[in-house]
């Protein structure tokens, strides 16, 4: 498949993102495709976090026991240790869950068949064009940032250990996009198909009811079957009968009316009344009954609708719970590793420039300026997967609005009992993101900026009695 052409189906869609998964060894890869090697890709992962993590620690010990730092800062760079071993666990829960991602996948592929049958098309392209985008952009600031990480470690070792842990850096910080980045994008995949959900509710509503309108009216061919019956019951004699239709043939597209004052106007001609009476009752049963035949076949369309889009609703829910299952323990070790990171630098920049602690040099705004781009990152990264969270549970949580107000007035009692139904499916399995209890919407930056606040404020405490007790 080439870089920009169109993807063909979803496999397509993300094929980027699941190929940078295989090579920092976040999944079990297939090989040749369609055979998967769990084995050898636990070896290939195993092997990869063994040599990071040796680089890590030989080389955080080289560097901060050059270093002078305060008592509470020894404490805080002892946290790193745990970034480290976070990494081996959500590279060995992405091998585990290498089969229930992949049947995610699966199940929403025959959703966007299930979809594509019911009329409504399926854009792949906006899924593979956002891959394609934020990669571009990752690879731009990973880059960046890699140089200034060689530049500050440069100046203070030699460059073999300065190029181990820039590798050893970027490895850790390509884990943790990869692992955000694709929550990110099938919760967008999801989103997508609630929206298309709602649009074919909407348009189905509006077909239905343009439909609805010609439900007074008789076709030609109707009213033909009409008189068949009626001939083959001998009410009207055959030559009559035959005149009668005659004239309604030779009269297409008229309306029921004016074919209805043509029989009886013939009728008045040739028989008597209590004929008359008869014909034109029976007529009017046959008039009522096509209509309850029409209205009944567009009740038993919507109640069909309503039972298909139910059921893609019900596996859309299912697929939200499964990936927030998948990604949960991943997802609350991202939060924890941004709260400590987050407190750890702004109790950095309180020593630095507000206690002056240490004297400021090109080297400690260089490490100043790595820290801001990488807390613009890490709070673009969370604001992104909660908006795209409540955006996706809100589509899929409309849905039941959109029911309502299109097929609320009906008075049919099995699009009555359908939607009843679909109300309490929703009501029983909301659409929710969510990690152990913490909902991903809009108020999980506050939620995590209270916590790094609370915090602060106990490290700087604590810092200032260390330090007044070290100088008595």
């Amino acid at each position: 498949m080439k870089i920009f052409a169109r993807p063909k189906s979803l496999t397509e869609a993300v094929a980027p993102i699941i190929t940078l998964n295989y090579l920092i060894g976040l999944r079990a890869f297939e090989y040749p495709r369609g055979q998967p090697r769990p084995i050898l890709s636990l070896i290939y992962l195993l092997f990869l976090y063994c040599l990071y993590y040796s680089g890590s620690m030989y080389l955080d010990e080289k560097y901060y026991s050059n270093v002078k730092l305060l008592k509470l800062e020894h404490f805080l760079y002892s946290l790193e240790y745990i970034i480290v071993y976070l990494i081996f666990v959500k590279l060995l829960l992405g091998w585990w869950y290498t089969k229930r991602f992949e049947a995610c996948y699966r199940k929403i592929f025959k959703i966007d068949e299930t979809l594509r049958q019911l009329g409504s098309a399926v854009n792949y392209d906006k899924i593979y064009f956002i891959i394609i985008g934020v990669m571009v952009i990752w690879f731009a600031f990973s880059f960046s940032t890699c140089i200034l990480m060689f530049i500050i470690i440069r100046a203070q070792t030699d460059v073999y250990r300065t190029i181990g842990a820039t590798v050893v850096y970027l490895y850790s910080l390509t884990v943790s996009f990869t692992t955000i980045f694709e929550f990110y994008i099938i919760v967008k995949c999801l989103q997508m198909r609630f929206e298309l959900i709602n649009q074919l509710l909407y348009e189905r509503s509006a077909v239905l009811s343009a439909k609805e309108i010609k439900l007074g009216f008789f076709e030609m061919k109707d009213y033909a079957k009409i008189m068949d019956v009626e001939q083959r019951k001998s009410l009207l004699p055959m030559k009559i009968l035959s005149q009668c239709c005659r004239q309604v043939q030779s009269g297409k597209n008229v309306f029921l009316s004016e074919k209805q004052n043509s029989v009886k106007s013939l009728i008045q001609s040739h028989f008597p009344s209590h004929f008359q009476k008869q014909f034109q009752g029976e007529l009017g049963d046959r008039n009522r009954f096509q209509r309850h035949n029409s209205i009944m076949t567009e009740c038993q369309k919507r109640k069909y609708l309503l039972q298909i889009i139910k059921q893609v609703h019900l596996e859309l829910c299912r697929v939200s719970k499964t990936i927030c299952i998948i990604f949960g323990i991943q997802t609350a070790c991202e939060m924890g590793i941004i709260i400590i990171f987050f407190t750890g630098s702004l109790y950095n920049l309180y020593i630095r420039y507000i206690v002056r602690r240490y004297k400021i040099t090109n080297i400690l705004t260089q490490q100043t300026a790595i820290t801001i781009m990488l807390s613009i990152y890490d709070i673009l990264k969370i604001t992104f997967l909660s908006r795209v969270c409540k955006h996706a549970a809100d589509k899929g949580n409309k849905t039941i609005e959109f029911i309502y107000s299109i097929y609320g007035c009906s008075t049919t009692s099995g699009v009555q009992e359908e939607i009843q139904q679909f109300g309490i499916q929703i009501l029983l399995n909301p659409v929710r993101f969510s990690v152990y209890g913490i909902s991903l919407d809009n108020h999980v930056l506050t939620m995590m900026l209270k916590f790094v606040t609370t915090y602060l404020v106990i490290m700087i405490q604590v810092s200032n009695s260390l330090e007044s007790n070290k100088t008595n």
